[in-house]
């Protein structure tokens, strides 16, 4: 009956965009409730790390929720669909809210709001409400199986934006309604897609919305931020070979669905029923359109190149790659989101071997945000790790540092009555033989590497010194649990 009620809504939505509000709520329906100790085994499937290293305390209540949003035409609205999670038994009176972007999806039954029990995005929102923030993660529209109908709009930087505030303004009244407590503070993460998504987000957040929403602190992973430039060139290069050979073809009709009024414009003969047609070549373009329908079921992205440039016809690929005015190139132009000056404390979070959004681009992205005098943002960078498998060490750096960044009765209290866990101090860092760890009380230590294997252990009473000299060169993380708080550090251990 819900199903029948929301394509309903779907529906007239068409005939009442003038009677409804971006942030307006369709439905928030609950889906479950976990306890902190259920919720542990069903995320130690994903992360093979004690569970009080990702700050698992809370328990919560999950809910999927739709609510209406911007269309690609800024003067229409839709129905998006969100995962949300709410603790139940954090000890502050007043929650903030944690928005999660996740990455890539080409079908409905990818998102996160259809809570599957190995679907990693909603056991990553979930996650943050277990460390006491308000988990939200957006599909993003025209993606899920109770949204509006329509194509994806992939990397289409303003409706990811608007998808991330108008789910913090239902999120808002919901709350408002059930007596639940806001502080005010806003946490924005995503990885990937979700990483781009953030990054636009945030920007605009304090261009647009800074009366209604101020970031407490931002962390993007592994997103692509300068579309127009580094990741234009390797989407189009052909020495470029890569798993996500779908992500072009993805990039290609989504922004054509956003930009069909500029494509037509402009002459180029391209629109949203003939782009694959026009600029995939054969065998290729056969399979795409089931491919890219996020409700049809054919997944196989085998059929695919591996080197996606080759699928593209010579006569759309070769002005691409040469011509830095070309029209496409304008249009991912329109979604960059490096050139501007972050006024939040935001961490781009990369790994120097990904190749699926490069790590140059989140280089060129960090100097231009300090060229333009942003004064509080930094780049951890992990070495070694594929686009996908660099997902994991992201979530566990992003909840501990907006656990950090949070201000409440929790953070008071650790901060001003136990133990303070930032004592905790390692040295020489970066090391190629013996590494030094001190803390001002017994504490358990974990050393894993940057795939969150975890390689040593130890029960420290007093100061240790732990010998690295066998360790791979790379980045590893060091994790300290006391009683009163955990911590995790970067080290870098060189040869």
């Amino acid at each position: 009956m819900k199903n029948i009620v929301i394509a309903v809504m779907v529906l007239l939505s068409s005939f009442s965009a003038s009677t409804q509000q971006r942030g307006d709520i369709v439905s928030f329906d609950f889906l479950q409730e976990y306890s902190a100790d259920s919720f542990t085994v069903e995320l130690q499937q994903f992360f093979n790390v004690p569970a009080s290293f990702l700050g698992i305390e809370y328990d919560f209540k999950v809910y999927r929720v739709a609510y209406y949003t911007e269309d690609v035409n800024a003067d229409s609205i839709t129905i998006a669909t969100s995962l949300v999670t709410i603790p139940t038994n954090y000890p502050c009176s007043e929650l903030g809210i944690m928005v999660f972007g996740h990455g890539l999806c080409l079908k409905d039954w990818e998102v996160p709001s259809n809570n599957q029990p190995n679907n990693a995005y909603s056991i990553i929102t979930k996650g943050i409400a277990a460390n006491g923030f308000i988990g939200a993660a957006p599909d993003y529209i025209h993606m899920g199986p109770f949204s509006s109908p329509g194509p994806q709009a992939f990397i289409h930087s303003r409706t990811q934006a608007t998808a991330y505030i108008d789910l913090m303004r239902a999120v808002r009244i919901y709350c408002a309604d059930n007596n639940i407590a806001l502080s005010g503070q806003i946490f924005l993460s995503g990885y990937s897609q979700g990483g781009n998504a953030t990054m636009g987000s945030a920007k605009m957040i304090q261009e647009e919305y800074a009366g209604e929403f101020t970031v407490t602190a931002a962390c993007a992973g592994g997103g692509s931020f300068d579309l127009s430039g580094i990741c234009a060139d390797s989407l189009s290069s052909i020495n470029r070979t890569t798993p996500e050979r779908h992500s072009l073809p993805l990039v290609v009709r989504s922004l054509t669905f956003a930009y069909e009024d500029s494509l037509q414009a402009w002459n180029t003969g391209i629109s949203l029923q003939n782009v694959l047609d026009t600029i995939f070549k054969s065998p290729f373009k056969a399979f795409l359109p089931n491919l890219l329908d996020r409700t049809n079921t054919f997944a196989d992205i085998s059929v695919l190149d591996s080197i996606p440039a080759r699928m593209l016809i010579d006569s759309f690929l070769f002005p691409f790659q040469s011509d830095p005015n070309h029209f496409f190139r304008r249009i991912l132009a329109d979604n960059n989101v490096y050139d501007w000056a972050p006024q939040m404390p935001l961490v781009i979070f990369h790994s120097d071997a990904d190749i699926e959004n490069p790590y140059e681009n989140a280089l060129f992205t960090l100097e231009r945000f300090q060229q333009n005098g942003a004064p509080e943002v930094s780049l951890f960078t992990v070495n070694g790790l594929s686009h996908p498998v660099a997902g994991q060490p992201y979530v566990l750096y992003a909840l501990g540092y907006m656990r950090e960044k949070r201000v409440d009765c929790v953070s008071l209290n650790v901060k001003e009555q136990k133990f303070d866990i930032t004592q905790l101090s390692i040295y020489p860092n970066p090391t190629a033989s013996v590494v030094n760890i001190e803390a001002s009380e017994p504490c358990n230590i974990s050393i894993l590497d940057a795939s969150l294997k975890t390689i040593y252990t130890e029960k420290m009473v007093a100061n240790t010194s732990v010998n690295v000299s066998g360790f791979v060169k790379g980045t590893y993380l060091v994790a300290a649990e006391t009683q009163n708080g955990n911590k995790v550090f970067k080290l870098l251990i060189l040869q």
